[in-house]
């Protein structure tokens, strides 16, 4: 079988010779990266019952063990211009090169492979310790709100399941689409720490699912922006940034914060996020995965737990917009008929229906088989766990397109035309459109324009907003000034940085499987000789400029507000401190709340610029990891 393309990941490149490319491959089908030759075909994995077989670069082996530095070149060149130039090509609207509209035979083909799906799944959750079917278990009550799917198919109902049917309905009909992408944005447990990268729920679901969209002849690309801790970030600052750190053109979006949001709450971020995804091209829904919650011993078979319960305004308040939450922890424990047992002790082994993945009971190795059948490792789910998160998603979107092929195949049976009825339907969103918000501050939610964000971090796979502009381009406005400083990632202590020992034994020789792509990042200056940052400022409805530093969660202090030796600049006029704030977390700064506030006034030139200038004496680097607009 031909390999399935993965995203690229697009955050970073090498801009001459002499610099160090870092290859980081976004997550997609059959591990994290596909840069070169494949393993050979005794090193492939088969994956349960769909048959899949997994292939990696050995080339990528050695991307863990570089750090990027890069300089503005000699002749004055953006030092991000390659990296600007990867964002936007690598997001362009995918196009299905001579597709010809779906057909009867096309329908027939997407719906047996959804059953051969949905059939594999019943069989391997009907055990006698099950209380409940795999449906039941995945679909009704795995989520904050069951989805029911039963429902006559229609389009006046503003419900989550036609919501989500029309998505999927969108993607399988538009002849210039031929991709549907998933971009999740999210913590460690995105991005899947204490595993082998191969393990995570991303990879996991990419390939359980992925043949159904093969069947239509499309992909299924999974973009995993997840990011650790050890940058700083929380939903607070990235979810500003969900432009870049996933493509615009996703078809939906998951979003996973389950530990901040239990610190701190989440409703602000996720509501933002769920009205600015009506503003992206696809306006996608937005499905968060909840990890956490506490056991509770006193459950009876019967019994339905399911997380957020405290918050259904926003998932009944946005219904319509397909809003809903998939509960990992909540999934398992409904299902059991013996609910006094719990398997989510750190490093358990086995979930009470199984005791490993389905494609850990083909692994011969024991220890691998083991790791494999982990719930939790500790915080983090184990791979069993993400077992149950990646087919809680492939049983619901599975059928979300079953009930997409039945309207499908009643529209060509009426002789309409679906091209016509399935991509100019899709209204565009005004800011009058947008009902008052339940949480979030309308100065920012109740807009015509999702927020741009610059993320240094890797990976992204989407768009950039500000851009650092070149020393000599005639539209700088600081021209011919010392302007010289680099761009920086983090060193990771090697290619098994976060994965358990077991696993790091059993792919010694292949760390490609295991190793994060994720690093902590930022434009740099190191000491007070280095000048200036200058950013181009993109378009801004609102008129919010933020900067984020690296790497701590609480930087902002230090390296912006209270630092005597930076001088920022906005359109040459100069910001004082004592008007900015930390904000949105502990990491940024936000040095504009508003054009209207603040009277900052799109620069002569016909471009807003934002400049850093950094001062002799300066003690501790400046890190930029995130400029943000709106």
């Amino acid at each position: 079988m031909a390999p399935t393309t993965v995203a690229t990941n697009n955050a970073a490149a090498a801009a001459s010779s002499n610099r160090v490319m870092y290859l980081v491959m976004g997550l997609g089908f059959l591990g994290a990266f596909m840069l070169g030759g494949m393993v050979n075909e005794q090193e492939a994995f088969q994956i349960s019952d769909m048959n899949l077989k997994s292939s990696v670069s050995q080339s990528a082996s050695h991307v863990w063990n570089t750090v990027t530095s890069y300089k503005t070149g000699s002749d004055g060149s953006d030092l991000s211009s390659d990296f600007s130039k990867k964002v936007k090509d690598a997001t362009v609207t995918p196009k299905r090169k001579g597709a010809s509209k779906m057909n009867q035979e096309r329908i027939d083909a997407v719906r047996t492979e959804v059953k051969t799906v949905l059939d594999m799944l019943d069989k391997y959750y009907k055990v006698d310790s099950a209380l409940l079917s795999a449906k039941e278990m995945l679909v009704d009550q795995g989520w904050s709100r069951g989805w029911d799917f039963s429902k006559p198919a229609n389009h006046t109902k503003p419900t989550r399941e036609m919501k989500l049917i029309d998505t999927m309905a969108r993607a399988l009909v538009d002849p210039t689409q031929d991709t549907f992408i998933i971009g999740t944005i999210g913590s460690s447990v995105a991005a899947g720490h204490d595993n082998c990268v191969y393990d995570s729920y991303e990879n996991q679901l990419m390939r359980t699912f992925s043949k159904v969209w093969e069947a239509a002849s499309m992909k299924l690309e999974i973009q995993n922006a997840g990011q650790g801790g050890g940058c700083g970030d929380s939903h607070e600052n990235q979810v500003w940034c969900i432009q870049q750190n996933v493509s615009p053109f996703v078809d939906i979006i998951h979003y996973s914060w389950t530990y901040f949001e239990a610190g701190i709450g989440g409703k602000v971020e996720r509501e933002s996020l769920i009205r600015w995804a009506q503003l992206m091209p696809r306006q996608p829904p937005v499905h968060a995965l909840n990890v956490g919650g506490a056991y509770d011993d006193k459950l009876k078979p019967g019994d339905v737990t399911r997380c957020y319960g405290s918050e259904g305004d926003l998932f009944d308040g946005y219904e319509d917009y397909g809003h809903n939450a998939f509960c990992m922890r909540h999934s398992i424990v409904n299902m059991w008929k013996n609910k006094s047992k719990s398997c989510f002790q750190g490093g358990f082994v086995g979930d009470f229906l199984h005791t490993t993945t389905r494609y850990g009971a083909l692994e011969t190795n024991q220890e691998r088989k083991n790791s494999l059948g982990v719930v939790m490792r500790n915080w983090h789910p184990g791979p069993l766990g993400f077992q149950a998160v990646a087919d809680g998603f492939t049983y619901t979107y599975s059928l979300a397109i079953l009930g997409a092929l039945d309207l499908i195949e009643e529209a060509l049976h009426a002789k309409k035309d679906i091209v016509k009825l399935w991509t100019n339907e899709r209204p565009i969103m005004l800011r009058s459109h947008f009902r008052d918000p339940l949480h979030c501050d309308p100065l920012y939610c109740t807009v015509e324009e999702a927020p741009t964000c610059l993320n240094y971090e890797l990976p992204t796979f989407g768009w950039y907003g500000a851009s650092l502009t070149p020393t000599h381009d005639n539209l700088n406005p600081y021209r011919g000034e010392l302007q010289n400083w680099t761009i920086w990632h983090q060193d990771t202590e090697g290619p098994f940085r976060m994965v358990p020992k077991p696993d790091q034994v059993f792919y010694a020789s292949t760390p490609e499987f295991c190793t994060f792509p994720d690093h902590c990042g930022g434009l740099s200056a190191t000491h007070g000789q280095e000048g200036r940052a200058v950013f181009k400022l993109p378009k801004m409805e609102v008129g919010l400029l933020v900067v984020c530093g690296c790497c701590g969660k609480e930087v902002g202090k230090d390296m912006f507000l209270e630092n005597e030796f930076i001088e920022i600049e906005f359109n040459n006029e100069r910001l004082h401190n004592n008007t900015w704030d930390i904000w949105p977390n502990g990491k940024c700064v936000r040095l504009l709340k508003t054009h209207l506030e603040d009277g900052a006034d799109i620069g002569n030139n016909g471009h807003s610029y934002l400049s850093i200038k950094v001062k002799p004496g300066l003690k501790e680097p400046i890190r930029i990891s995130h400029v943000i607009t709106h």
